[in-house]
């Protein structure tokens, strides 16, 4: 018994050591959720070039990736109703079903980067959004591991125009 024990610990501990990044997980099919230290799923969904829309009521926002192996860049537009429209490009990295990457992006004349998270789940993508900081000119994300995805803009597969 005390064997099997010490073989568990030592299991849990290179597993542990092997995971030190921060993964993410989809939690439960009507809610997103990203969760520290969990292993990325091998059947991650692939990505590819393609295009992707969100509407909801008068806001509107549409995304254009374009996939280089791990890296991904394209554009990004917002236009929420009552808010300042902003249009850029992102570009990042994916891992596993997630992309990271930056947005650069111009809002009422005014240049601004801020970081951004995207979860891949059901062919959609889930904006992750949590509290921020800036570092130089850019706004970052203070804990990727907190970010929520339930109740944010998901984008879903659309036709590229």
């Amino acid at each position: 018994m005390r064997k099997l024990i010490l073989t568990l610990v030592a299991a849990s501990s290179i597993l542990a050591a092997c995971n030190s990044e921060k993964k993410t997980s989809v939690e439960a099919d009507s809610s997103v959720a990203m969760t520290p230290d969990t292993i990325m799923a091998k059947t991650a969904e692939a990505f590819s070039d393609g295009c992707y829309a969100y509407t909801k009521n008068r806001d509107t926002a549409l995304l254009t990736l374009k996939v280089a192996g791990e890296e991904v860049t394209g554009d990004l537009s917002y236009s929420l109703y009552e808010k300042d429209n902003n249009k850029g490009t992102i570009a990042g990295e994916i891992k596993g079903d997630t992309i990271i990457a930056e947005y650069d992006f111009n809002s009422e004349g005014v240049r601004s980067i801020r970081e951004i998270v995207f979860l891949k789940k059901g062919g959609k993508l889930y904006e992750g959004f949590g509290e921020v900081e800036t570092k130089g000119m850019k706004a970052i994300f203070k804990d990727r591991a907190s970010l929520k995805f339930e109740g944010s803009i998901v984008f879903d597969p659309a036709a590229c125009k």
